[in-house]
C-alpha cells in the first residue's frame, strides 16, 4: 500500500495501526480492511506516524528509515 507517497508493505501498515493513535491509526486500519492501494496523508498525519515510530520497538526502525528516505516525509519532521 502507498501511504503518503511511499510504498509500504501491508505488514508494516498493520504494525503502524498498533502504535499510531486515532484518528490516523483508524484511517490506516480502514485502508487495510478495504484493501486500499493508496492512502493520502496530511502533514499532521505524517507527523503522528513519525512520532509513533520514534517510540516504537527497534523492529520498526526499517520502516522509519524507509519513510524518511522520501523528501515529503523528511520535510514534516519537527526541527
Amino acid at each position: 500500500m502507498m501511504i503518503g507517497g511511499v510504498w509500504v508493505d501491508d505488514r508494516h501498515v498493520r504494525d503502524l495501526v498498533a502504535i499510531v493513535q486515532r484518528p490516523v491509526g483508524w484511517k490506516l486500519e480502514q485502508a487495510l480492511l478495504f484493501r486500499a492501494q493508496i492512502v493520502a496523508m496530511t502533514r499532521d498525519e505524517k507527523r503522528a506516524v513519525l512520532a509513533a515510530l520514534e517510540q516504537a520497538p527497534a523492529e520498526l526502525e526499517e520502516l522509519r528509515e524507509l519513510l524518511l528516505a522520501d523528501e515529503n516525509w523528511r520535510s514534516v519532521q519537527p526541527l
